[in-house]
């Protein structure tokens, strides 16, 4: 398999100015062997195939040959692109074909680009091009829209402060102290009381909702088995629902390996919904957190509800320990 990013068109051609330009997907193709390469037809301009190739759907170009015998001659590309139906998909063809449009645009400056660049260079640009979009998107993430970094404390937790908290096997005082300071005020001077352990209560989501019966505020702390610590503050209490329920209170967090706070995004209202299958936090394309009713296992992704990345060690993730807190 080989990834080919996108970001091809922007060096060569320039920016765009529509927004939906910015589109930071890629393309995975598999590198035929020769014998495949030379049963792979090239289009010619104009076929119809690639009428479906626009600045909006085109992700790269790779040199896919040098001509075949027999044939007029010149360097076979896959043009790399988006079908319309959502669809990844390449098209072979000839650089000195003279094709129309857009495309003809990418070939001529590609072809222009490619003649004075050894392989060498060209592969060494697509590293530092890979470590430029790591960097930006990583950048991206810590500048979402109401994420805020949970402040770490050095300061001594007092006596009150962890009975209220009481004692937690998941995180430590100091990350519960960091963790209540980010609630709603009115709720940060309430006591702690551990509604739902899975050391404590054993692994059940029906014993989880049944515990938690009638605890409205109440904070989810999920660990997984890569050391990842997250979870949610959520305002209503966790039971079978029809419908996603919750206000825009709600936030979800990550203490480990960082802390990090991801409020509501105002995109949707897909707080929490408890349903006899699962345990879910946040919606859209993804849930921010989502547990398995044998609570054993859950998956985490881009979740627009809190504009939050994926909190767990991976997007699928076992679980290690659940404790539910509720704030009374």
């Amino acid at each position: 398999m080989e990834e080919v990013f996108g970001s091809f068109w922007r060096d060569v051609l320039g920016d765009s100015d529509d927004e939906d330009d910015e589109d930071e997907s890629y393309v995975r193709i598999r590198r035929p062997s020769r014998d495949d390469a030379r049963a792979v037809p090239v289009s010619a301009p104009g076929s119809d195939e690639l009428s479906d190739i626009t600045r909006k759907s085109f992700r790269g170009v790779v040199a896919a040959s040098e001509a075949r015998e027999g044939t007029t001659g010149g360097t076979e590309v896959d043009v790399l692109y988006r079908r319309r139906d959502g669809t990844a998909a390449s098209a072979r063809v000839r650089a000195e074909d003279g094709h129309d449009g857009f495309l003809g645009k990418v070939l001529k400056s590609w072809t222009a680009a490619m003649a004075d660049e050894t392989p060498e260079e060209v592969e060494m640009k697509a590293r530092e091009r890979a470590k430029v979009r790591a960097e930006e998107t990583e950048a991206r993430r810590r500048k979402r829209r109401g994420a805020s970094a949970l402040a770490a404390t050095s300061e001594r937790v007092t006596k009150s402060e962890l009975k209220r908290s009481a004692s937690s096997d998941i995180m430590s005082a100091e990350q519960m102290e960091t963790l209540r300071e980010a609630l709603p005020a009115m709720c940060r001077m309430r006591e702690w009381t551990l509604t739902y352990s899975t050391k404590r209560d054993g692994i059940s989501l029906k014993s989880l909702y049944r515990r938690s019966s009638g605890k409205e505020n109440t904070v989810l702390v999920v660990s997984d088995s890569g050391g990842a610590i997250f979870g949610a503050f959520c305002t209503e209490a966790w039971k079978l629902h029809s419908r996603y329920v919750g206000t825009g209170e709600s936030f979800v967090f990550s203490l480990a390996p960082e802390g990090m706070k991801y409020a509501w995004s105002g995109e949707n209202d897909y707080f929490m919904l408890g349903a006899a299958d699962s345990l879910s936090v946040g919606g859209g394309s993804a849930h921010a957190i989502r547990l398995e009713e044998d609570l054993l296992q859950g998956s985490s992704g881009e979740c627009e509800t809190f504009d939050s990345p994926p909190l767990a060690s991976s997007d699928m993730f076992r679980v290690s320990r659940i404790e539910l807190w509720s704030l009374d």
